[in-house]
C-alpha cells in the first residue's frame, strides 16, 4: 500500500467497519498529534463480542501486521492483549459460521493500549462488508496482497452454505477534465466484481450463489480524493447478503 511508506508524514488514515450494514465502511483521515510524547510500549487488546447481546464469545481471529510475512491466527479467542509494532497498519478479521464476515483495517490509536472491539453480526439480508481487496490501477487484475481476504471469503461461503451474496465493485472517478463516462465506470466495476466471483468459483464456490454488480463511481467515499489512501478507499469491493 503506497501510503504505508508515507507514515512519517503529516497524515495517518484509518479504515473502519461500522455497525450499519448499509453505509460505506471507512472513516475520514486523522492528523498525528505531534505535541504528544511518543509511546514506547504500545499494546492492543482484542475483544470478541456478539453485536446484539454485547456478550463475550469465542472466535478464530486473524491479525495481519503483527508478522510482516504471514497472518497470525488466534484460535478460540475472546479477550487477549498483544504487543504492537510501531507505525504499522493492521487488519483484524473473523470468519465464523452464522455470523457476517468481519474485517477491519486500521492504524492503532495513539494511546498505550488500543482497544479493538470485534463485534460479530449475525448474518442478515442486506448486511455488507468490505474485504481488503484491491486491484492494479484501473485494471481488473486483483492485487496479490488481496489473497488473504479472498481466502477468507471462500471460507465464509463454505461455512455458510445457504448464503447468497452480491459482489459490488466501486470505482474512483472524481470530477474533472479526465472524468470518464458513467457507463465506463459501471462496466469496469462489474468486471472487478466478476473477477472476485471467478476467484471464488475457482476455489469451489458455486457461481449460482453469487452475482456481480457494478456501482461505478456513484458511491465514492471521497468525491474529491486528495491522497492515495482516499483513492483506494473509493476503489473498493463490497459483499452484500442477498439470501441467508
Amino acid at each position: 500500500m503506497k501510503l504505508y511508506h508515507k507514515v512519517i508524514g503529516l497524515v495517518v488514515v484509518g479504515l473502519v467497519i461500522f455497525s450499519s450494514p448499509a453505509i460505506a465502511q471507512f472513516t475520514t483521515e486523522k492528523a498525528i498529534d505531534s505535541t504528544r510524547m511518543e509511546i514506547e510500549d504500545q499494546k492492543m487488546r482484542l475483544l470478541v463480542l456478539d453485536s446484539k447481546t454485547k456478550k463475550s464469545m469465542e472466535a478464530d481471529v486473524r491479525v495481519r501486521g503483527l508478522n510482516p510475512r504471514k497472518t497470525v491466527v488466534f484460535k478460540n479467542l475472546s479477550d487477549t492483549t498483544l504487543s504492537l509494532k510501531k507505525y504499522r497498519i493492521y487488519t483484524v478479521s473473523v470468519v465464523k459460521s452464522g455470523y457476517m464476515y468481519h474485517t477491519h483495517t486500521f492504524w492503532p490509536d495513539e494511546s498505550s493500549e488500543h482497544i479493538e472491539r470485534i463485534e460479530l453480526r449475525p448474518i442478515a439480508i442486506g448486511a455488507k462488508a468490505s474485504p481488503d481487496i484491491t486491484f492494479l490501477g484501473d485494471d481488473t487484475q486483483i492485487y496479490h496482497k488481496s489473497t488473504p481476504a479472498l481466502e477468507e471469503l471462500v471460507e465464509f461461503m463454505k461455512l455458510n452454505p445457504t448464503v447468497r451474496i452480491a459482489v459490488i465493485g466501486h470505482a474512483n472517478g472524481p470530477a474533472g477534465k479526465d472524468q470518464k463516462s458513467s457507463s465506463f465506470y459501471k462496466k469496469a466495476t462489474e468486471k472487478r466484481a466478476q473477477a472476485v466471483i471467478d476467484y471464488l468459483v475457482s476455489h469451489g464456490i458455486a457461481k449460482e450463489r453469487m452475482e456481480a454488480r457494478g456501482a461505478g463511481n456513484t458511491q465514492m467515499i471521497y468525491p474529491d480524493p486528495k491522497t492515495d489512501w482516499q483513492v483506494e478507499a473509493n476503489r473498493r469491493v463490497e459483499i452484500e447478503i442477498i439470501e441467508k
